[in-house]
């Protein structure tokens, strides 16, 4: 037998136990809720981008994917992200974060982008060079290459989980220093397996009238070709190369080495314009070349340096057409932009799955000496879709300062399988910078990979922005020699204000991980003490 106040005793308790065990579970309940946000901190939708969407045609729904950044000019801090963002609404659905801006973002396989940044290793001013990352945005699943180092693109063949990319570097030629380009493989593991040199295949003689410089580890040079993208048939062995200071692109037999045919300023081909007579040129610095089928070449045409008419400032999308029977080209379809989209630098044309073309007027300003006079507010980077009979649909506009290199669709539901690099030590490293890529043009290679580097996450360690600086050359009036517009100068980016939030680290990650399944663990011990007293409590009692 039991006395009354065991009785009331050990009831009261189990109803404390009760009560911390219905606490413990409340709190597991909103904890798991939150850390469902700490463990995917891109889980959306997000009010992250302070963007304005207008719809005024019928216009394609899906998602972009992209990178974005902004540099407040009062205290030099860059904010970049990596977004993959809903047209309907604006809204991002998936992101991570950095303190430095990104470059190009690729859809590569179902839920997966191939990513240029984290970190910007450095580089010349117009060009930095950025390390390679494989993410898939559902499972937050992050590969790094850190040895795939290039600057402005990168192409991958998921066939032999090879890289294409680009680096560049100083040539001196007589009494002037020279930035050349080459295009470099790499494996997984960052070796360099093929090299082509922009050196010994493409003549000073091509070089931009205006002559652009860059610095480079406080040189100032002549930025000769300035190659910003690649286009790669792996499975024909033929690279699409284009030079934006040459105002030409190149077809470049991957197994030869040798340059197959040239289109533009400097090409083998005749340009036709709009009623069939010769001209110069079809474009000016052109960015984003992409063969949209055999002969088809989509460009964002920045129409900067315009030697015709060096303030036309009016950047465009077009299609050129080229017939290599009588080696002819001529624009097949363009959309000219206002004189307030004018981007000198970046920009994209991506067409869309209906059918339209989405165009991405991405520098954080448009109002240059150049374009003038002005007319209405300044923004930052537009991104307009407009379909095939040059109706505008809809634009997200962000706000000056804003600013985006290239954009994409998010359209490949082919299931990707994310390849592992393999750590291949060696004597002989290099340094983390730039590779140390052979100069004799299309010789397969084999060097040592590069010098390990940590493994960059969703949120790197603070450190300086780059010292990256815009100052357009100013059309006929230029200077012997004017810095390469490309990216802008934190101290020339309007202030706005904006509040931005913080993606959570991955190491955060896992220790939200941790303590939820301790506290998991909390309340089973606590479910299972509550049982046994119960049990106890009704042993005694009968």
């Amino acid at each position: 037998m039991y006395s009354l106040d065991f009785e009331r005793d050990f009831v009261m308790s189990m109803k404390k136990t009760l009560s911390y065990a219905a606490t413990v579970l409340i709190v597991v309940f909103l904890f798991s809720a939150y850390s469902t946000s700490l463990v995917h901190p891109q889980v959306s939708p997000i009010p992250l981008l302070p963007v304005t969407v207008v719809t005024t045609g019928n216009a394609w729904q899906g998602n972009l994917a992209f990178g974005v950044s902004y540099t407040n000019s009062t205290n030099n801090q860059t904010v970049g992200y990596v977004v993959v963002m809903n047209t309907t609404t604006g809204n991002v659905l998936y992101y991570r974060q950095s303190n430095q801006g990104y470059g190009v973002v690729k859809n590569i396989g179902l839920n997966t982008l191939m990513f240029q940044g984290e970190p910007v290793y450095g580089g010349a001013s117009a060009a930095p060079v950025e390390a390679t990352h494989f993410w898939n945005f559902v499972t937050n699943t992050t590969v790094d290459f850190p040895g795939v180092e290039g600057h402005h693109d990168v192409e991958y063949d998921p066939n032999n989980n090879t890289f294409l990319t680009l680096i560049d570097y100083v040539q001196n030629v007589g009494n002037n220093s020279f930035l050349f380009d080459k295009i470099v493989q790499f494996d997984l593991n960052g070796n360099v397996l093929w090299t082509w040199d922009t050196y010994g295949h493409i003549p000073l003689s091509e070089a931009d009238p205006f002559n652009l410089t860059a610095v480079v580890n406080g040189q100032t040079v002549i930025d000769f070709t300035h190659a910003n993208a690649l286009e790669w048939d792996y499975n024909n062995s033929v690279i699409y190369l284009n030079c934006r200071h040459t105002n030409t692109f190149y077809k470049i037999d991957q197994n030869t080495g040798n340059i197959a045919w040239a289109c533009g300023q400097f090409g083998n081909f005749t340009l036709l314009g709009a009623n069939g007579t010769v001209v110069s040129s079809l474009w000016y610095h052109s960015h984003d070349l992409k063969m949209e089928a055999p002969g088809i070449f989509s460009m964002f045409d920045n129409d900067f340096d315009n030697v015709t008419n060096p303030n036309n400032c009016r950047s465009q999308l077009i299609d050129v057409t080229l017939n290599e029977k009588n080696m002819t080209a001529h624009i097949s379809w363009n959309w000219t932009a206002p004189k307030q989209y004018w981007t000198p630098f970046f920009g994209g044309n991506d067409l869309l799955p209906n059918g339209d073309r989405i165009g991405d007027f991405g520098s954080p300003s448009h109002q240059f000496p150049q374009n003038q006079p002005w007319i209405g507010n300044d923004t930052g980077a537009v991104l307009a879709e407009v379909n095939q009979t040059g109706q505008v649909v809809r634009t997200f506009t962000f706000p000056a300062g804003w600013q985006i290199y290239r954009i994409g669709e998010i359209t490949n539901q082919n299931p990707f399988t994310m390849p592992t690099p393999v750590p291949t030590p060696t004597a002989n490293s290099q340094s983390p910078g730039y590779p140390s890529v052979p100069t004799t043009a299309s010789t397969p290679v084999s060097t040592a990979p590069t010098s390990p580097l940590p493994s960059s996450s969703s949120t790197i360690s603070p450190s300086s922005p780059p010292s990256n600086t815009i100052v357009p050359s100013p059309g006929a009036s230029t200077p012997a020699t004017s810095p390469t517009p490309e990216a802008p100068s934190p101290t020339s980016t309007p202030s706005i204000q904006s509040t931005e939030p913080t993606a959570t680290p991955q190491s955060a990650n896992k220790t939200s991980d941790t303590l939820f399944l301790w506290i998991i663990l909390a309340v089973v011990v606590a479910i299972v003490a509550t049982s046994i007293g119960l049990y106890l409590y009704q042993k005694l009692k009968n």
